[in-house]
């Protein structure tokens, strides 16, 4: 599912909230969000709803978020949670008409809250700033080149490894009732910084009876770029420190028909996320081994990959069914790290026969850490 930052979405449900005379509760897909009384809002509505982890423009109609930096955050007011801002359709343009999921992220000029994009426009500067090139030395001297030459290109990350990115349980309101049968496992959700590495076998060239060219290709990514060239990244510094090479050149080797071994996971530590987990230096736990395209289930991931002296995301359950509503859910995925005495960011939970992977956020966790 592509993410809608902000789209046009129907009011499911109101309800009041104990002890507060001027918000309610309402429900948008499998969010639950407070809106104002006065706004008049009534079930079956058409809105403009702007997710969590969304930054939205410097307009008039969002003036009141200045002192959040303008960021869609998790809050809670008289104990209510509420994720994500419900506005009138008012406040878009009224030359079109508007219907259910319609997206409306770029007329209302949402971003997307990124601190891992940021950091990738940090190595692209540093990268920039080593240039030998006079005129774009030159150039780095104005904010709209910086802007634009910094700026993370989708085609930056390899086109035959799908990103990882899993889409929150509230975007798929059915879901308990749909796969209520389903078993699913479920691991712990790390706040840290994804990283895909890879190992791809290529084609040698041939001339008469020489061949010639590399047979393999291993490559480091950030969550949107390839960073080729080795360096003092994150990235690059987990590459080495756990000889991921090594590692995936091991499972290649398993079976001749191998031409592609996927390694995808988090790194806490240094510097990331603010460090929650008390890490010194860095630590990696990964959550996806792919192999010819064909994903390990997490239990066999385990067994496959402690035995290289790689750890995976906390395993919390291979025989997990689905609660009945998505409120249990989230009650669900709240408690305490396996990592450290922390809330744990959520769950993800995954079957792997028929494709399904989401998330489920604790918000308990993003209250406290104020995302």
């Amino acid at each position: 599912m592509t993410r809608q930052l902000a789209s046009i979405q129907k009011i499911l449900n109101i309800e009041a909230i104990p002890d507060a005379d001027n918000i309610l509760k309402c429900t948008i897909l499998g969010w639950s969000c407070v809106i104002a009384k006065k706004d008049n809002f009534k079930v079956g509505d058409l809105v403009v709803y702007i997710e969590i982890d969304s930054v939205v423009s410097e307009r008039p109609e969002f003036e009141f978020l200045r002192e959040r930096k303008f960021r869609i955050r998790t809050i809670k007011l008289r104990k209510q949670v509420s994720q994500g801002l419900v506005l009138p359709l008012s406040i878009l343009p009224s030359n079109k008409k508007y219907k259910e999921n319609d997206d409306v992220t770029e007329i209302l000029g949402v971003k997307k809250y990124d601190p891992e994009g940021d950091l990738e426009r940090k190595l692209a500067e540093e990268k920039a700033n080593r240039t030998n090139n006079k005129i774009q030395k030159f150039l780095l001297k104005y904010p709209w080149y910086r802007r634009l030459i910094f700026k993370p290109k989708q085609g930056g990350f390899p086109k035959f490894i799908k990103k990882t990115d899993e889409s929150r349980i509230q975007l798929f309101p059915d879901i308990c009732e749909r796969e209520k049968n389903t078993i699913f496992q479920i691991t712990e959700k790390l706040d840290g910084q994804s990283v895909t590495l890879f190992l791809l076998k290529k084609s040698k060239h041939k001339f008469l009876f020489w061949s010639f060219g590399s047979d393999y290709q291993f490559g480091v990514c950030s969550r949107n770029l390839y960073l080729p060239k080795e360096n003092d990244s994150s990235y690059w510094t987990i590459a080495k420190q756990y000889n991921i090479k090594k590692v995936l050149e091991n499972l290649m080797f398993t079976s001749p028909n191998n031409n592609l071994v996927v390694l995808q996971g988090e790194i806490i530590g240094n510097n990331i996320q603010g460090n929650k987990y008390k890490i010194n230096g860095y630590k990696f736990y990964a959550f996806n081994l792919l192999i010819n395209g064909k994903p390990t289930d997490t239990k066999t991931m385990l067994f496959v990959l402690n035995d290289k002296g790689i750890e995976t995301v906390p395993l919390l359950s291979i025989n997990f069914e689905l609660k009945s509503t998505i409120p249990e859910m989230v009650e669900y995925s709240k408690g305490k790290s396996l990592l450290a005495d922390i809330p744990r960011e959520g769950v993800v939970i995954r079957n792997y026969d028929k494709f399904i992977s989401f998330k489920v956020v604790n918000p308990d966790f993003l209250l406290k850490y104020e995302e």
